[in-house]
């Protein structure tokens, strides 16, 4: 089932215009400076809350990113869709990685339910965003569909253990502030 609907997606579903949009969308160096950008500019600027969303937010993408890349990817030890399908269509050379579960699609949807859940009129856009990248990275050949399901449920839980980390630390110094007191227990 995985394999059919690996070739509709990357076969059955090519046109003209998904081959020219889906591997700009797939490729995150084209939005690396612009996310790291708006980052920055909500950091410096945001209050204490949205400081500490930011940095809950950069350290489950690299959670994510790194334990998938070095832990599950080589636990799993699946091949890539290119790397067994002669008739997978491809738009570069197919990388040497495994292929359970996407990179892309944890960090994507980890961000996106991550910020779902604290924004909720946003949510859509997030997770249109999320399906988007996920559908192209079958697009384009890397993946199958189980692989960005399975990197959407380890977003998932990365998002909601953060999402509890946040909610401790949010928490803990609204206890201080109503106490009246710092974190060495002198008054403010």
């Amino acid at each position: 089932m995985d394999v059919v609907l690996f070739r509709w997606i990357n076969q059955g579903s090519r046109n003209p215009f998904f081959d020219q949009v889906m591997p700009f969308i797939t490729e995150f160096d084209h939005f690396r400076f612009p996310l790291l950008g708006l980052w920055l500019i909500l950091f410096f600027w945001g209050r204490r809350d949205t400081k500490v969303t930011l940095l809950l937010l950069a350290a489950l993408i690299g959670i994510l990113d790194y334990s998938n890349s070095f832990f599950f990817k080589h636990l799993f030890a699946r091949p890539r869709p290119c790397q067994v399908l002669a008739d997978a269509h491809v738009f570069w050379p197919c990388p040497r990685s495994f292929s359970f579960p996407s990179n892309h699609a944890a960090n994507i949807f980890g961000a996106a339910f991550f910020l779902s859940f604290l924004y909720r009129s946003w949510s859509p856009l997030f997770l249109f965003l999320a399906v988007l990248v996920g559908y192209s990275r079958v697009y384009v050949g890397e993946h199958y569909p189980v692989d960005v399901l399975g990197g959407a449920l380890l977003g998932a839980l990365g998002a909601g253990l953060m999402l509890l980390l946040r909610w401790q630390v949010l928490s803990g110094w609204e206890n201080r502030q109503a106490s009246g007191t710092g974190k060495d227990g002198t008054s403010f």
